[in-house]
């Protein structure tokens, strides 16, 4: 039997450099036509979504707006070293291509053993996530000959802290928004539900309240934060957890025996606060279900990051307002 390539997305992002979100759901639904087809035609645009962000948060791309479209561009090649003890281990992440793997083993070689690269595949449910690819090396001096052959930029300092220490909280977020959007203005509106963690038409009066409407022009989702009786413009991960903060609702799980970390899948952690954690292992968060792990949470489907120590699973989660449940993740 012939496998296709999990790297086969990332290559193709890689070699465009910069691609719109629709020749991105186009590149999407061509490498994984068979996969996709088992799927309801409901879940693709979830499947895309949750695919880019996955990719956001690995590091291998960033998304910005321009002119109201979504652009994705291929993040440049880098090692970044993990935050654990012991021997230097860094994992790369950005643009990649076919002889990648093969340049750096070529790479390792020449340096008589001093250089291990662990590669672990993790093709996800669509066969879409790219091989996690690490360097361990014997000493940093030894990373950081490999690093210069190779023309890769490794930091010193651990990606994941920079990420966590420099990323604002929501108190600092919610002070950058303008509270001027009335309540009714006649758009298609949904409006998020605490319980079930999805936007509903079905309406709630009740405040704070976190609303979608939808542009009747361009059909593009606007995401709004009601406070008292008028809202703000507000990104829709963010938004999220200003609603949950704003109603003190605790979403998230932490195991501090085995360093995971668990958010509800459909209260993904804002892109910023992602990367730091998945950067703690390099490797994408992996779907659990069939726990409730939250008192009051009905919850049963989670993105588990693992690898991740206290010192920033802790820190990453007040970014967000969040003090998780000490629990035992299995």
């Amino acid at each position: 039997m012939i496998y296709a390539d999990p790297n086969r997305l990332l290559f193709v992002i890689s070699a465009r450099g910069k691609m719109r979100w629709a020749d991105y759901c186009d590149a999407i639904d061509f490498l994984s036509a068979n996969k996709l087809s088992e799927e309801r035609t409901s879940n693709l645009a979830a499947i895309r979504s949750g695919l880019l962000q996955c990719y956001e948060a690995l590091g291998h791309c960033d998304t910005y707006y321009e002119n109201g479209k979504s652009i994705i561009t291929a993040s440049p090649a880098s090692l970044c070293r993990l935050p654990r003890a012991g021997l230097p281990v860094a994992v790369l992440t950005g643009a990649r291509c076919l002889k990648t793997q093969e340049q750096l083993a070529e790479a390792a070689n020449a340096q008589s053993g001093s250089i291990k690269i662990i590669t672990k595949r993790y093709p996800g449910p669509h066969g879409l996530f790219p091989d996690t690819i690490k360097i361990q090396s014997e000493s940093d001096k030894v990373l950081a000959a490999f690093t210069e052959k190779l023309g890769l930029r490794c930091p010193k300092i651990p990606p994941a802290w920079t990420f966590v220490n420099w990323c604002g909280t929501l108190l600092e977020y919610e002070k950058t928004l303008v509270y001027s959007i009335p309540e009714n203005f006649g758009w298609t509106r949904y409006d998020f539900c605490v319980s079930t963690h999805m936007f509903q038409r079905t309406r709630s009066d009740s405040l704070p309240r976190l609303s979608k409407y939808l542009n009747p022009t361009t059909t593009l989702p606007m995401y709004v934060f009601f406070r008292d009786g008028s809202g703000a413009k507000v990104d829709r991960d963010w938004g999220r957890y200003l609603n949950l903060n704003a109603r003190r609702i605790t979403v998230a799980a932490y195991d501090e025996r085995r360093y995971r970390l668990c958010i509800p899948v459909r209260i993904p952690l804002p892109s910023v606060i992602s990367r730091a954690v998945c950067l703690c292992s390099g490797q994408p968060p992996v779907h659990k279900s069939g726990e409730k792990l939250v008192p009051g949470c009905e919850c049963a489907d989670w993105l588990m990051y693992e690898d991740v120590p206290p010192q920033i699973a802790l820190v990453a989660l007040s970014k967000v307002g969040q003090i998780p449940a000490r629990v035992e993740i299995r």
